[in-house]
């Protein structure tokens, strides 16, 4: 078997970026780039600081799901709780705090199931999807869900999900991870740089 070894790729250059928006969750940029080609490109990109999601797992192999209204896509969608990242906060410690205020649970243990990027062609979030077990309520003090947020809580399998009970990227990728669907990491090849 012949190896093969992919050539690190040069870097683009970023010839001037323009903001088109600044938000309190994300801006979008206009930048202009230089290929290693030569060729020129403008690309709107939405500068996000990144999100967690928590697979939230039952002993008996649930995950804990909520129910909130996508404005972007007009449906309640069936979803892992999940938020995004304050300035600075580390993964662990938001999803910690949206799994408390989404849910009302908080859990004994936590371990990385993966990280992803959910549209790169026009966005820099990248989500870090976390498994949490051992949950019990949080009890009196809890932390509240946001002001703007109307959310129901459901339980699904994993194999309920993938079999059509929800439609979200991320909730999708967790159900695959847990029930081993998803392809073996060690056999992809490695990222160019």
């Amino acid at each position: 078997m012949t190896e093969t070894r992919l050539h690190p790729r040069p870097p683009v250059e970023l010839l001037r970026s323009t903001h088109l928006h600044r938000g309190p969750v994300f801006d979008v940029v206009r930048d202009h780039v230089r290929l290693p080609s030569g060729r020129e490109q403008k690309i709107d990109v939405v500068r996000h600081g990144g999100a967690v999601a928590i697979a939230a797992r039952r002993p008996t192999g649930e995950l804990v799901l909520v129910r909130q209204y996508r404005h972007a896509v007009g449906d309640w969608l069936l979803e892992l709780p999940a938020g995004r990242l304050e300035p600075g906060e580390a993964p662990l410690c938001a999803a910690r705090r949206e799994l408390e205020e989404e849910t009302g649970l908080v859990a004994e243990r936590w371990s990385e199931l993966t990280r992803f990027f959910a549209a790169p062609g026009f966005c820099s979030e990248e989500l870090v999807v976390f498994l949490a077990e051992g949950l019990r309520p949080a009890g009196t003090g809890r932390r509240e869900p946001d002001a703007d947020e109307e959310i129901e809580l459901e339980e699904r399998t994993p194999a309920q999900i993938l079999a059509g009970a929800a439609r979200d990227a991320k909730t999708l990728l967790a159900a695959a991870l847990l029930l081993g669907a998803a392809p073996d990491p060690a056999a992809a090849p490695d990222p160019v740089g």
